[in-house]
């Protein structure tokens, strides 16, 4: 399905029952049911950057503020001004994580960063300045991680009280992304490493911007446009050069095999490119708009772009879909087979 804001899309999520919640760069956010009917909309201070779901609330980063609103209504339950631009967050232990960034455009550079605790209440316990900016926050075994640029770089683990024990790595090089692995939290850094909490894992000669994993395979998006997939060895999988990638994520099972979803974006013409996340073979393309946001679950994946449009793909649908396209393209080779038969018969006589 497709359904749209009236504005840019700069964040898409699904909760738990498949209700699809999008947010825009100028403040409107919307939801929908699983059946795709728009349940409804609220407009908040600036862009929505980031989506959290945990109980009947869902926390945002919009613009300078951290916003708390009820699901069922979408009503605002608080908002808290920050420092800077509120950038990302997360919950752990009933606690809210957001960090914020105060960015110079004299310098064209962060100067200030912090981390924020909130209770989910909306009450501050504290907040925690530092020079380097955490380029992102998750949750792994009840620990709350950021990863650093400079001066310090390395990654950093929040303690309940406020404190911040920082780890250094190998590179002292920016981590400019992380994820989740079956192995623990991995890091993206400028210099093109990418590396685990204590030792590297691997080495490309372009920055890291993303990274994602499914078992024991890891997809980096690396800054001149390459899409490179490594196993559990740190060896090449597959990989495609093209067009700067915007955003990319693991999807649902298609035929048996699980499915990778990236968009490429020329400065002109996007494209969307779906992959056999085991082998990379191409398993569907289509033109998209320019894209900055993507989110999926285990039976749909949603993209938003630019133009307001917000794409859903249902994974039964979606394989019916490249099911019939496949008979159609056997029953084609077939009637060419029988055609090349006839003139070589003509041929022939």
């Amino acid at each position: 399905m497709i359904r749209s804001l009236e504005q840019s899309v700069a964040s898409v999520s699904f909760d738990q029952h498949n209700n699809l919640i999008a947010g825009g760069w100028d403040g409107q956010i919307r939801k929908w049911n699983s059946d795709g009917d728009l349940l409804w909309s609220e407009d908040l201070p600036d862009r929505i950057s980031e989506i959290v779901f945990h109980d009947n609330q869902i926390i945002i980063t919009s613009g300078l503020h951290i916003v708390n609103l009820n699901a069922e209504t979408g009503e605002i339950n608080w908002q808290h001004p920050l420092e800077g631009s509120a950038d990302s967050v997360v919950v752990e232990n009933d606690e809210i994580y957001v960090t914020s960034s105060v960015y110079d455009i004299e310098h064209n550079d962060f100067l200030e960063s912090a981390i924020w605790k909130f209770s989910l209440k909306g009450e501050q316990k504290w907040v925690l300045r530092m020079d380097e900016r955490p380029w992102f926050i998750l949750s792994h075994e009840a620990k709350v991680i950021v990863g650093l640029g400079r001066p310090i770089s390395g990654w950093g683990e929040i303690q309940p009280e406020g404190e911040i024990i920082n780890h250094q790595l190998e590179t002292s090089s920016p981590i400019m992304c992380g994820t989740k692995s079956p192995e623990g939290v991995i890091f993206g850094h400028a210099d093109g490493t990418i590396s685990n909490s204590k030792t590297t894992q691997n080495k490309f000669t372009e920055s890291i911007e993303t990274l994602t994993t499914f078992e024991n395979i890891c997809i980096a998006s690396l800054e001149g446009g390459n899409l490179v997939a490594t196993d559990k060895l740190n060896q090449d999988i597959w990989g495609f050069k093209g067009d700067s990638i915007s955003v990319q994520a693991i999807g649902f099972q298609s035929s048996e095999v699980r499915t990778h979803w990236s968009v490429r974006w020329s400065g002109i013409k996007g494209v969307l490119e779906v992959r056999n996340i085991t082998d990379g073979d191409l398993v569907a393309e289509a033109e998209i708009s320019q894209t900055r946001t993507i989110s999926s679950n285990d039976s749909r994946v949603v993209i938003g772009s630019d133009d307001g449009k917000i794409h859903v793909w249902e994974k039964d649908m979606f394989n019916r879909r490249i099911q019939s396209k496949s008979e159609k393209g056997s029953e084609s080779s077939s009637q060419r087979d029988v055609l090349k038969e006839k003139l070589r018969a003509l041929r022939n006589r």
